[in-house]
């Protein structure tokens, strides 16, 4: 349950509201505006002092909002003010005009045409609800609103929150290339973000406070993933984003902070969105098509029904110039790669492309950037329906159903590879290898299918002053990855020494093609159960108010099933690793308490703490410590101090990803004696070993230490200014190894026979890792009344990572990695003009430099970079126009990256761009029409 603190939104158009059934007993003006908010769904903003002291008469009838609002506040000197849809402020009714003019009440300006205010609602960050308009939360947090959502243009989740500052964009592309260009297996499409530059297992995703299940299948590099891009912004109401540590509030994975994914509930009438978008380009075009509609219960309860379908062309490698390997026209290398005939010392002799497309035919010179994919094909298709029916006095049933089917199809390289030809064969090299591109059994081409279905039934009711909720909740997500292109280990080396494939460009039967790159399928399904249990409520009296006590069980139970084809099981797949049948279990629980304690007026403390237990785990506590103190009322001091406790999901009980091979490494003390030993002199021998990877199911929890301190200043409601350091230290991080890393770290990583001879060396997972991570974040928003020019609003919102300290295992050194590789400053700016029926925005979308890597040492820039060694900054701009001079229409336009500037980048690595950062379309427009009916 949580209560909505924010100053309005400007001018919002009235809409009729439903009559229900209402019954609320006599008593404070205080408590009966929070029952009826809770109950009708509502936001009822005042500070404490307006009510303290009042009575609200017992209300019983059939009536809507407003009517009851004016019932309760009949005689108490009050009046509700509307502000948004669901949404009221309580102001004074002045009773006479004051002698001086100073102390003359201003009237409440006439309604506005509403504006898209990018106010940020701040929300979480505690179970206990809030109603008090001038509250400050000790947690930084942002909200983004249901008119923001719609205003921005942006058409998933994913794209919304890739962009806000301190977030980093995990996309599809990126996720597909799961472990890096070296291994062929892009079996996830899926699209997710992260805060703190801590990665997605530290960050919580919820949906209506709730967890969600994980992306069916498992990122190696990444663990589970939470994917976006199945719940369509159309049926969101808000996102809300808490900034720092809440595991003691929200559970284990909430160490850098928690986004909180807040669905439509109820709505007046019906709602048809339609969209259509496409880059300046004329590619990569998008249609939305949103229909949802809401109704009453002859209970007087609500409903609503929304079904959303979206159509996305994929955006190919080549659509864009700068997409390639060649980075000469910044003065760096040409990293095309030769293909042809190669010696024994790997020096390249003869060009050999035998089935390459004309356009490479030439030169032999592969181009991989070409063939990936810059945005995946995407068909989705959801149905939603939430129902909210009183069920006796002051007890409410709550039922909330959600299905996603998503087909999406994305493209990688031609498999490559370095084939050793065997003598007699019609295109061997005596002595030499073949470097050679699959170009006659095309691209790597993943087909994906994405099923996920939501449920949650929940009862609410009161018990005296307390309210309690019961709920029961299924996730799941289920996957069906479908790959051409990749190649068969054993349909090479039966193609090659037996039924003499060709290289050199003459024709391949088919079934010669379908022995060497059969179809390969990985299944996978990802399921969450959740039932809890909880109160809140108040406890006793403080000067500065009431102290309230939210506390509640929880008990989940988390399955993971993998089914990867025989193929994959049998290690078939070439240059890959192989994949496991998995069908995991686990349960788990959790016991918390929260407590806000007003101590005086202008000071409150926040106190929570949670009991984590997970099948398999030690249990843990987890403290949090919150403290606000406002010594004027303009301004608010506040700080948070937590710690965190993450137990290994059962997505980390995987393997590395390792190719499987055959090396020499030097014989040193450390290696002892080996199993086959190649003695170069008295001081110099070599043993050959096989390098290969195994899962640890042995991993312990991660924990996490976070602090926040910072300050809120508005000396009026038309401007404010906050500013918050925070550090988040995490400690036995899950990271990959093998001895030659740390011998003491990794200390299974040497493989030895009966007789103690080395016969392997493994990489595994282990708890090595340390990261320290620290930063500030700003924010500053004003708003102008320029009368008949109209209204003006600004934003600047500011995020900078002034330390990464990373240490992945005892011995390796302290590297602080902030500004190396990805941006340490990000900024969001917009400036709003409204007037009439018009509102323009007009935003900048801001990163700073990044020090390219890749050196010997940890953070050298290579040297063939020569002094191209920081990328720099980039700014992008962005404009939106609205018109709602029609009724009940409101027509938009939103035209991103209004510039159209080519991307740069001198990570010679990344293809021309940031995935994580960079939006690759270039300039985009989107047209809407929003009708209510």
């Amino acid at each position: 349950m949580s209560g909505l603190l924010a100053l309005p939104p400007w001018g919002w158009a009235a809409e009729p509201q439903a009559a229900r059934m209402l019954d609320l007993p006599a008593g404070t003006l205080d408590e009966a505006l929070k029952r009826l908010a809770l109950q009708e769904g509502l936001q009822v903003l005042y500070a404490p002092s307006v009510v303290r002291g009042r009575q609200a008469r017992a209300l019983h009838g059939r009536m809507d909002v407003e009517q009851a609002l004016r019932h309760l506040l009949e005689g108490s000197g009050l009046r509700a003010i509307r502000s948004a849809p669901g949404t009221y402020v309580l102001r004074e009714v002045a009773q006479a005009p004051a002698p001086a003019p100073a102390a003359a009440r201003e009237p409440d300006p006439p309604p506005r045409q509403r504006t898209v205010d990018m106010a940020r609602l701040e929300v979480i960050g505690s179970r206990i609800p809030r109603v008090d308009i001038d509250a400050v939360t000790t947690s930084p947090m942002t909200l983004i609103g249901r008119d923001e959502i719609e205003a921005s243009g942006y058409q998933t989740l994913f794209e919304l929150l890739r962009f806000q500052p301190g977030m980093t964009g995990h996309h599809p592309v990126a996720v597909a290339a799961d472990g890096g260009p070296n291994f062929q297996q892009p079996f996830n499409i899926a699209a997710t973000t992260s805060l703190n530059a801590l990665g997605p297992r530290a960050t919580l995703f919820l949906v209506d406070g709730r967890r969600v299940a994980n992306y069916g299948l498992t990122s190696s590099e990444l663990g589970g993933l939470t994917d976006l891009d199945v719940i369509p912004l159309s049926m969101v109401e808000r996102v809300e984003i808490l900034r720092g540590g809440a595991s003691a509030i929200y559970g284990a994975d909430a160490m850098a902070g928690v986004v909180n994914i807040i669905l439509r509930k109820q709505q007046d009438g019906g709602e048809l969105i339609v969209r259509h978008g496409q880059s300046g380009e004329g590619d990569a075009q998008e249609q939305r098509v949103s229909l949802s509609h809401g109704f009453a219960t002859p209970r007087g309860g609500n409903g609503l029904v929304a079904l959303d379908w979206f159509d996305r062309d994929a955006l190919a490698g080549d659509s864009r110039d700068w997409h390639t390997y060649d980075h000469s026209r910044h003065g760096l290398p040409d990293w095309r790669i030769p293909l042809g005939y190669r010696d024994a010392n790997l020096r390249l002799v003869r060009l050999q492309c035998g089935n390459a497309p004309p356009a490479i035919a030439a030169t032999c010179l592969f181009d991989p950037a070409r063939y990936i994919s810059l945005q995946p094909e995407s068909r989705r298709t959801s149905v939603y329906g939430a129902l909210a029916e009183p069920l006796w006095e002051g007890t409410t049933f709550e039922l909330d159903l959600r299905y996603s089917e998503a087909r999406q199809a994305l493209q990688n390289p031609p498999f490559r590879a370095r084939v050793n030809l065997p003598a007699g064969h019609p295109d061997s090299l005596p002595g030499g290898s073949l470097d050679y591109a699959y170009f006659e059994v095309g691209p790597v081409r993943n087909r994906n299918r994405n099923h996920s279905f939501d449920g949650t039934a929940s009862v609410t009711g009161w018990l005296g002053d307390w309210t309690w909720e019961a709920a029961l909740s299924h996730h799941a997500n289920v996957v069906e990855s479908r790959i051409d292109g990749l190649v068969s280990t054993r349909g090479v080396e039966q193609s090659v020494f037996v039924d003499r494939y060709r290289f050199d460009g003459t024709p391949n039967p088919a079934s010669l093609l379908g022995m060497v790159s059969p179809t390969f399928a990985l299944d996978g399904r990802a399921q969450v159960a959740q039932v809890s249990l909880g109160f809140e409520g108040p406890l006793f009296s403080l000067p500065g108010g009431p102290a309230r006590l939210a506390t509640g069980v929880e008990g989940t139970r988390n399955r993971l099933v993998h089914e990867p084809d025989a193929r994959l099981q049998q290690d078939d797949l070439a240059l890959g690793t192989p994949k496991r049948a998995l069908d995991s279990r686990r349960d788990g629980g959790a016991v918390y308490a929260e407590m806000v304690l007003p101590l005086r007026k202008g000071l409150e403390a926040e106190l929570a703490v949670r009991y984590d237990r997970q099948q398999g785990y030690d249990s843990r506590y987890s403290p949090r410590f919150g403290l606000k103190w406002s010594p004027w009322q303009s301004l608010t001091l506040r700080a948070t101090a937590a710690t965190g406790y993450r137990a290994p999901s059962l997505f980390e009980l995987r393997r590395p990803n390792v190719f499987e091979s055959q090396t020499f490494v030097r014989k040193v003390p450390v290696v002892g004696d080996c199993a086959v030993e190649l003695e170069i002199s008295r001081d110099l021998a070599y043993c050959l070993v096989d390098v290969g990877a195994f899962e640890n199911p042995d991993l312990e929890p991660e924990t996490s230490r976070s602090h926040t301190l910072g300050f809120v200043w508005a000396p009026s409601a038309d401007f404010s200014l906050s500013f918050d350091h925070f550090r988040i230290r995490r400690d036995n991080e899950i990271l990959a190894g093998n001895a030659f890393d740390d011998v003491d770290a990794f200390p299974d990583s040497l493989r030895r026979d009966a007789l103690g001879r080395l016969v392997a060396i493994d990489s595994y997972f282990e708890n090595t890792g340390r990261t320290d991570v620290r930063g500030w974040e700003a924010e500053m928003r004003t708003q102008l009344d320029a009368g008949d020019a109209g209204r003006f609003s600004l934003l600047v919102s500011a995020h900078h990572t002034s330390s990464i300290e990373r240490q992945s295992w005892p011995s390796a050194p302290r590297v602080d990695s902030a500004g190396y590789d990805a941006p340490n400053t990000q900024l969001l700016a917009s400036v709003q003009w409204l007037k009439g029926h018009w509102t323009s925005t007009l935003g900048l979308r801001a990163r700073g430099p990044f020090h390219v890597t890749g050196g010997d040492s940890a953070l050298a820039c290579p040297g063939y970079n020569g002094n191209r060694c920081e990328t720099p900054g980039r700014g992008v701009v962005d404009f939106d126009l609205a018109y709602t001079g029609f009724p009940n229409l409101r027509l938009s336009l939103n035209v991103r990256d209004l510039a159209d500037r080519d991307p740069v980048n001198y990570d010679t690595r990344q293809d021309g761009y940031n995935v994580a950062f960079d939006d690759p379309r270039g300039r985009f427009f989107l047209l809407s029409a929003r009708y209510r009916f």
